[in-house]
């Protein structure tokens, strides 16, 4: 939201000129949300004997904010994209099941204001994920691959007299291909971090709309196996 839209109940991107920066509390509740989701994949990878633990990155290719059909979508960054880890274990010939998680940084968006970027939220989305390795006999081996999980979203924005948005979390879910050569993985995704904001203003005025973050990720990741 830019800040003189606010009380028009506009709901395009903050002003990251007109809040106030992120809380040193706020900080630690992302640092402490990446660390559970590395716990939860690394955990549950120490307690198996067999499978992969994939390092990956990405970046995001068009993505946007979508509001709703009433607002205008809006454009993040080009640098937007994540870093990420997965655990994954062969459970049938070619599929593989798993769970991993992500810091995914599309906070910035293209939209200026007095010089400074607008600014939304940034996700730490904890997913269970499947992928299925086609057999082609060969060392390039194409694949398809899905994730659904859950969004925690982080960018709260507070604008004092004017009111504060509070960013709320959401489903996540991802669902592409790629190929696979000698353990390096690249690939293509379509990915949505459901989100929402709720304003509260003054006179208790409360209000929420839906900010959705859609995209294209490209990806490239490497598969350590476990047991070699």
């Amino acid at each position: 939201m830019k800040k003189d839209t606010i009380l028009k109940e506009v709901p395009v991107s903050i002003n990251g000129s007109s809040s106030k920066e992120i809380s040193r509390k706020e900080r630690w509740l992302i640092m402490k949300k990446t660390l559970i989701g590395l716990f939860l994949v690394l955990g549950a990878a120490s307690f198996a004997d067999a499978g992969k633990i994939e390092a990956r990155g990405g970046i995001d290719l068009g993505g946007q904010y979508h509001y709703g059909k009433d607002w205008k979508n809006q454009k993040t960054k080009n640098s937007s994209g994540e870093v990420g880890i997965e655990y994954r274990n062969e459970v049938a010939p070619g599929l593989e099941i798993g769970g991993g998680t992500a810091f995914q940084f599309h906070k910035d968006l293209k939209d200026k204001v007095n010089g400074q970027n607008e600014k939304n939220f940034n996700s730490i989305p904890v997913y269970t994920t499947a992928k299925y390795t086609f057999d082609t006999q060969t060392v390039v081996k194409p694949y398809v691959k899905g994730d659904l999980g859950y969004s925690f979203n982080n960018g709260n924005h507070d604008y004092g007299s004017l009111g504060k948005f509070t960013a709320k979390n959401g489903l996540y879910y991802g669902v592409g291909g790629g190929v696979n050569f000698n353990n390096v993985n690249v690939e293509l995704m379509y990915k949505e971090n459901q989100g929402e904001y709720k304003y509260e203003g003054p006179l208790r005025a409360s209000k929420k709309y839906d900010a959705n973050y859609r995209r294209v990720s490209l990806g490239v990741g490497y598969d350590f196996n476990l047991g070699d």
